[in-house]
């Protein structure tokens, strides 16, 4: 099975727009869990976390929903 690496910005950016909603939620929530956050992206919150850490390979699915998530 092919696995794909967020690269180090990509990392960077979702470390920041996932530190942003926990602190400032959005238009329904004052603040979000790293689930709810997850939900948003379509992955579980396991998931998110991985692709939080350093060096987390994912499954190509996965990278494609985290990069659409991020190009909004």
């Amino acid at each position: 099975m092919l696995l794909i690496k967020l690269e180090p910005d990509e990392r960077k950016e979702l470390r920041k727009r996932v530190a942003y909603l926990q602190r400032h939620g959005d238009e329904h929530n004052r603040t979000l869990s790293k689930a709810m956050v997850a939900r948003k992206i379509h992955i579980s919150a396991p998931t998110l976390v991985k692709a939080l850490k350093t060096d987390t390979e994912l499954k190509p699915e996965t990278y494609d929903r985290i990069k659409e998530w991020l190009a909004k």
